[in-house]
């Protein structure tokens, strides 16, 4: 996942967070309205329905984190893991390079004809 995923994602759990929140306080005023005795005239199958519905809604919205969170440590493992074996390239590409030199420079003082580089890829 790239980074603008994860935005993406966050941001859209936010908004889902802020619009439970809404109607949560929806809720809660037409439920110490009906409590007082005033009639607010909605059904409490709605009310009920609203309540299963933001249960259910911030479950999703948990497992959603918790799946995020787990995504973006496996990324940054990853990203730490490519750049350990970038440095390790790397090192090996000088050992080799220097291992071809000392090749070459023993061939020379042997007598031997050293081989290149092109010499060897074209056989």
């Amino acid at each position: 996942m790239t980074p603008e995923m994860y935005k993406a994602y966050e941001e859209r759990a936010q908004f889902a967070e802020q619009q439970i929140k809404l109607l949560t306080k929806q809720i809660n005023n037409i439920e110490r309205r009906s409590q007082s005795g005033v009639s607010v005239g909605v059904d409490p199958s709605v009310v009920k329905a609203l309540e299963k519905m933001k249960d259910v809604v911030i479950k999703g919205l948990l497992a959603l984190k918790k799946s995020m969170i787990k995504a973006q440590q496996h990324s940054k493992k990853l990203e730490e893991e490519n750049e350990a074996l970038k440095i390790q390239n790397e090192k090996l590409h000088y050992r080799v390079k220097h291992l071809k030199k000392a090749l070459d420079a023993s061939d020379e003082s042997s007598g031997k004809k050293p081989k290149s580089l092109t010499e060897e890829k074209s056989s």
